[in-house]
């Protein structure tokens, strides 16, 4: 009669367990943010008209030193972005996305000012992903480029890379933004079964 009385009390507290369990939803996402999704918004429209610009412009405007501006707000556009989504809990894909697009802008930076001889290396990419962003005017091992030289603000960024890059940038803060969309449509949630 005790092991059936055990028994019965194990099964009722199964249960229990278990219809608690499947009411339970599990976050496996952030919610939808709207001050990212308008900060991507913003970023991808300034970096669209900045290239968009270069790919007309007179060849002095296409000098790392007529630019250098210009990369150092767009630099500090994704680092505020990249703090706001920091402080946002599970809001990791979000984040791969803006150190992506910083990735790509470190890329761009080396390309303008003439650092790199060649496609990155995986130990150039690395310095890149390790050091980020150099914005002097010389060219660094140390954050990508592919040997160390100085004075480099009057090398031109060829216009021949500016669509390609012009889509790249388009297509990570488009990532951020549809992300921001799918969250605020309750796609990041999953319920525990």
């Amino acid at each position: 009669m005790e092991r059936t009385e055990t028994t019965h009390r194990g099964i009722l507290l199964f249960a229990a367990l278990l219809s608690l369990a499947a009411c339970t939803s599990v976050k496996l996402i952030s919610d939808y943010d709207e001050v990212i999704d308008s900060q991507a918004l913003q970023l991808q429209k300034k970096i669209d008209s900045k290239l968009t610009s270069l790919r007309f412009a007179a060849q002095y405007q296409l000098e790392y030193q007529a630019n250098q501006d210009f990369y150092r707000d767009a630099l500090t556009d994704l680092n505020a972005m990249s703090v706001r989504a920091s402080a946002i809990y599970q809001n990791q894909p979000t984040l791969e996305q803006i150190e992506l697009a910083k990735t790509n802008l470190a890329y761009l930076v080396l390309l303008n000012k003439g650092c790199v001889e060649a496609p990155l290396s995986s130990a150039q990419i690395a310095q890149v992903e390790a050091n980020g962003i150099d914005l002097s005017m010389d060219c660094h091992v140390e954050n990508g480029a592919t040997s160390n030289a100085s004075a480099k603000g009057e090398q031109k960024l060829n216009r021949f890379v500016i669509p390609p890059v012009q889509a790249l940038f388009n297509q990570h803060l488009g990532a951020i933004m549809a992300l921001e969309l799918a969250k605020k449509r309750g796609d990041g949630t999953a319920l525990a079964k």
